[in-house]
């Protein structure tokens, strides 16, 4: 019996939004070697019988490339915490990537982890990457995806990545797994969406700026940004 999760595996959604995903292979791991990721084994037989694996799924793609699994990327692994932001050149780096990353060791002794997807890696511009949000069947709301900072420049192109958004969500719609769910999203300078990920409503997922996974939305909120810095003016005294 399937679990209710699993439609939000990577695996499981990515046929229906190939077309406007980047381009994926996936390496499906045996139970050895998910044992060997568990145990954050870096050699040995497992190790490397998924290296092989990893290095066969990687020949379509030439160049750097951004490996995850089912659920997650190994966001916590000394080389995606590196100035390379998760990008890998070999089969070998990719599997140093996920067996040192804690967050995917966990997954996988938790049984959440079938398989490895390999994209070939590409550069986002972060202003330009959001979260949609999916409540029954409809879109109430987006937001600025990285909370770092305010971009002014987001400012004046907020309507126009509202109204982006809503036309794709109208084209991916009857696509949706469930009706109620959250799409990271990136939008291209020519104004093309790509689904970079699928997560369901609620914890653990990071609701941003939407801030309260109950709030009530009686009609959407549109295009959510972090707002300018406060500046403080006159006579300020501060104690400690």
């Amino acid at each position: 019996m399937s679990d209710a999760k699993d439609v939000f595996r990577v695996q499981n959604y990515y046929p229906q939004f190939a077309h406007c995903s980047l381009p994926a292979t996936f390496a499906f791991l045996r139970e050895p070697e998910i044992s060997a990721l568990v145990n954050g084994e870096y050699t040995g037989r497992n190790a490397e019988s998924a290296i092989r694996r990893i290095s066969e799924a990687m020949r379509p793609f030439r160049g750097r490339h951004f490996v995850s699994t089912d659920f997650a990327a190994p966001t916590d692994s000394p080389r995606f915490l590196s100035s390379k932001r998760g990008a890998v050149v070999s089969a070998q780096s990719a599997w140093y990537s996920l067996a040192g990353s804690a967050k995917i060791r966990a997954l996988a002794a938790a049984g959440d982890v079938q398989c490895v997807c390999i994209r070939k890696f590409r550069e986002f511009d972060v202003p330009r990457e959001f979260r949609l949000f999916v409540k029954n069947g409809e879109l109430v709301a987006m937001s600025q995806r990285f909370l770092t900072r305010h971009f002014r420049r987001l400012v004046r192109r907020q309507e126009d990545y509202w109204n982006v958004a809503k036309m794709f969500f109208e084209e991916i719609r009857s696509s949706l797994p469930v009706d109620t769910l959250a799409i990271d999203i990136y939008i291209t300078c020519k104004r093309k969406v790509i689904v970079v990920d699928i997560n369901p409503w609620g914890e653990p997922t990071d609701p941003l700026m939407f801030r309260d996974w109950n709030r009530e939305v009686t009609e959407p909120l549109g295009c959510l940004l972090v707002p300018p810095p406060c500046m403080i003016s006159g006579d300020v005294h501060v104690s400690f």
